[in-house]
């Protein structure tokens, strides 16, 4: 697979984690810390709000593997397999 491919597959992955993962639930609740107090609060743009903040923490998490294993040597594929993998494994413990 090519490296594009690989990222819309770690991105893919890590969308859907801010969908479906538990850590949403609890930065939905926590909403008054984050949310900005000069829009009004809605339901709809919280959730979502708080869906894009999960995403990006996979994201940024997923990419520590991927950051270490290119300080070791690997190539641009290898890398971004680091990365996409370690997308899907945040999913699937999100998932479970």
């Amino acid at each position: 697979m090519s490296p594009q491919t690989l990222f819309l597959v770690t991105m893919s992955a890590s969308l859907l984690n801010g969908m479906v993962s538990p850590a949403t639930g609890l930065v939905f609740g926590l909403w008054p810390l984050w949310y900005p107090q000069v829009v009004t609060p809605v339901q709809e743009l919280i959730y979502y709000g708080a869906s894009l903040i999960v995403a990006t923490a996979t994201l940024l998490s997923a990419a520590i593997p991927a950051a270490i294993a290119e300080r070791l040597g690997a190539g641009p594929v290898a890398t971004m397999g680091f990365w996409a993998g370690g997308a899907a494994l945040l999913l699937l413990l999100g998932v479970a």
